[in-house]
């Protein structure tokens, strides 16, 4: 079953830019060596240049330990969570629709017309 999550944080406005670079670089391993991470965006506040927040799809359990146990997440840990303001902020939720298609665990292709998310925030990190 697919797990769908979000990561937000704000880090010291004089770290913006080091986390962007950061989030480059998981996000490049992520495209290249995790086939079943099938949605990672990686989005930066318009409003405060400091907030962002990370929406996350694994196909399945498996593949979120992949991504936990990647070098590049261990880098992210080492290299943004100390420039992190407050501890970040995880997110696990249920799709309730969308109109993105892909292929589902099953294989066969989903899309629907709106993307809902209602599971309540917990602290299961994507990263541990």
């Amino acid at each position: 079953m697919a797990i769908y999550m979000t990561a937000q944080y704000q880090v010291h406005p004089s770290q913006v830019e080091k986390v962007k670079e950061s989030i480059r670089s998981l996000v490049t391993h992520v495209k290249n060596h995790e086939p079943l991470t099938t949605i990672y965006i990686a989005q930066q506040e318009i409003l405060d240049s400091s907030k962002f927040m990370h929406i996350l799809r694994f196909e399945d359990e498996t593949a979120l330990k992949i991504h936990q146990s990647s070098p590049a997440s261990a880098q992210f840990v080492r290299t943004v969570y100390p420039k992190t303001i407050k501890p970040i902020e995880f997110g696990e939720y249920n799709l309730i629709a969308t109109i993105n298609p892909w292929k589902n665990s099953r294989s066969h292709a989903v899309s629907l017309t709106s993307w809902v998310f209602v599971r309540a925030q917990t602290n299961a990190s994507p990263h541990q």
